[in-house]
């Protein structure tokens, strides 16, 4: 488990870091699929931990991807959207899956795309990354520290 930080979305999620999946996951709900200007978008909620208010969001869709889960014979289709994220001092954009996670504890899942070649991964341990979480003082603008 770590915290990560979403620019976009402007606040923290606690994640799994799952080096047994290959793109990670959002939970998001009231996901739907538009088109502007001919191009194909996803507008999505996530609910913000803190404030427990729904954040709209809306990202270019960028592929759909079929999962299979665990006790379930067919694929799911997953939108596949592409966001920054701040894992410790490391600062990418990676794409996420959008679907319901409310099933599971972790809004975020966190897979091998995002850790390959930047990170190592100790099972044993949580928390571990440096705490480089925006600066929420008054006046910070949300500087990294």
């Amino acid at each position: 488990l770590e915290v990560v930080w979403l620019p976009d979305l402007d606040f923290a999620l606690t994640a799994r870091i799952d080096t047994g999946v290959e793109t990670s996951s959002l939970d998001a709900s009231n996901i739907e699929l538009f088109e502007r200007d001919g191009k194909r978008w996803v507008r999505f909620e996530i609910l913000n931990p803190r404030t427990g208010e729904s954040v709209l969001m809306k990202r270019r869709h960028r592929r759909s991807v079929g999962i299979i889960q665990f006790g379930s014979a067919e694929a799911k289709r997953r939108p596949v959207v592409k966001m920054a994220i701040v894992i410790g001092n490391i600062s990418q954009k990676a794409e996420f899956t959008l679907s319901d996670r409310s099933h599971s504890s972790y809004q975020a899942l966190i897979g091998r795309s995002i850790l390959k070649d930047v990170m190592v991964v100790d099972v044993s341990k949580k928390y571990i990354v440096p705490n480089t979480l925006p600066d929420e003082s008054p006046g910070s603008a949300g500087a990294v520290q």
